[in-house]
């Protein structure tokens, strides 16, 4: 068993009491593969320390605004990449070697999780052909990542624990070395479970694997943009924990790099991520331009995934500024647009952003057919928790438009539903008919439950998926 690289960043950075350094130093004493980790991560640690003391990186304004000892709150140097000669070689084989890595990439996404180890397991890593196919692997994990989240960090775990299990062969290749370091790969590794684990939530292992990432990727001989993509992460990351200013610097930071580099579509997604950041702290006048233009951007690319987040994003903009007529058109621009598209998801998460505004706007009876259309989309998707949330807003929807009765006819239904699952305890659809029992429904009170129900069916059902 090898130890985890944050044990070992930790332990490079003196945070360590010390039992934990002991266990550490007993470790790698008869561990090769763990003690040459901990050689390169104490190397970078200390080339960080040296450059904070000088005062020597230069840092795009509002850099600073980060709290003091934030990981992020300094851009890691890169460190020095191979000679111009070895890459003009090193181009020619990547061109050469780009089937052959293509072929790699599409074995390893169609892999099983079960099947996954012995797959990676034969994959020669002393070739540079195959670093270059689990690199590309990675980086397309990253763009499906939305269709299954634990699906993808199982997937980056894997790649960990090869990379980890590299032999000396592997690891020495001079070769494979200048085309895809060993770093690299733990990088983007880490970056991809970082992602994951802001889509189900797990903030705080997030936190663990970005922060590698981003040594990782400087440590590597990486580059600007995947410095960069890291600190979009982490600025996602940071808005979902209400880390409104946070998020704003790092996502500042990372459109810095991708505009200077022409790197329109990233560009973009900064863009979501700075006006998501801004409306965070109450400046929804400011993001509803980025945001817009991010989506025009995205329908025109037909990037779907991205364009239906962002859509969401600006609705939500538009909701709170009062302009419930704009986010409803929006909606009913997008759903034109995706009828062209075949990912169901992305239609359901459309029409549940549409029925969400209908709600807001107070338009009960069209919200809950909005809604009802939703819950049978993600139904037939196989999407159990997304369907159940999507019931428990309807029946809320026929209660405020008068239709009792129907609210608890599909109350019912969904009793059944969610006895079949085990997602929900009885007691909580038992408060839910009790609020909607006589002749004046408690509503506020079944909203509360509503709440309190979707976030527990959520849960439940999102730790069975695990």
């Amino acid at each position: 068993m090898h130890l985890d690289d944050f044990l070992l960043l930790r332990y490079a950075a003196r945070e360590l009491n010390p039992a934990q350094c002991a266990e550490v130093e007993e470790h790698v004493a008869s561990c090769f593969s763990c003690g040459r980790r901990l050689d390169e991560i104490a190397r970078l640690d200390a080339d960080l320390r040296e450059l904070a003391r000088e005062g020597a990186l230069d840092q795009p304004a509002g850099a600073r605004e980060l709290p003091a000892g934030d990981p992020f709150r300094e851009r890691p140097p890169i460190s020095e990449r191979p000679p111009r000669t070895r890459r003009a070689r090193l181009a020619t084989f990547v061109a050469r070697a780009a089937e052959e890595a293509s072929e790699l990439r599409d074995r390893l996404l169609a892999a099983h999780s079960a099947h996954l180890p012995d797959l990676l397991a034969e994959i020669p890593l002393e070739e540079p052909g195959a670093r270059y196919g689990v690199l590309y692997a990675l980086q397309e994990a990253g763009r499906r990542i939305a269709s299954g989240p634990v699906t993808t960090l199982r997937f980056a775990e894997a790649v960990l624990a090869r990379v980890r299990q590299a032999s000396p062969a592997e690891r020495d290749d001079t070769e494979a070395e200048d085309a895809v370091p060993l770093l690299l790969l733990v990088g983007q590794s880490h970056l991809l479970a970082g992602q994951a684990c802001n889509w189900t939530r797990e903030f705080e292992r997030a936190k663990t694997h970005l922060q590698i990432a981003y040594r990782a990727f400087a440590a590597s001989g990486g580059d600007e943009v995947g410095l960069a993509i890291v600190e979009h992460v982490e600025a996602q990351r940071r808005f979902l924990l209400d880390r409104g200013a946070e998020a704003l610097v790092l996502a500042r930071r990372a459109k810095s790099s991708f505009e200077m580099l022409g790197l329109e579509e990233l560009s973009a997604k900064a863009d979501v991520a700075v006006g998501s950041a801004l409306a965070k702290l109450g400046r929804e006048e400011e993001a509803v331009p980025l945001l817009s233009g991010a989506v025009r951007l995205f329908e025109r690319r037909h990037a779907w995934s991205n364009y239906v987040g962002t859509l969401n994003a600006l609705a939500t903009c538009l909701q709170n500024l009062d302009r419930l007529d704009e986010a409803r058109r929006e909606y009913a621009r997008a759903l034109r647009a995706l009828s062209r598209d075949p990912d169901g998801s992305l239609l359901a998460a459309t029409r549940y952003g549409l029925a969400e505004v209908l709600f807001a706007a107070g338009r009960f009876r069209e919200a809950a057919a909005s809604f009802s259309r939703t819950s049978r989309l993600y139904d037939e998707l196989g999407l159990a928790a997304n369907s159940l949330t999507s019931s428990l807003w309807e029946i809320e929807s026929r209660a405020r438009a008068g239709e009792v009765a129907r609210a608890i006819h599909r109350l019912e239904l969904f009793e059944k539903r969610v006895s079949q699952l085990g997602a929900l305890d009885p007691r909580v659809t038992r408060e839910i008919h009790s609020a909607l029992s006589g002749t004046n429904p408690d509503l506020s009170r079944l909203t509360d439950l509503r709440r309190q129900a979707q976030e527990i069916v959520r849960e439940r059902l999102s730790q069975a998926s695990a």
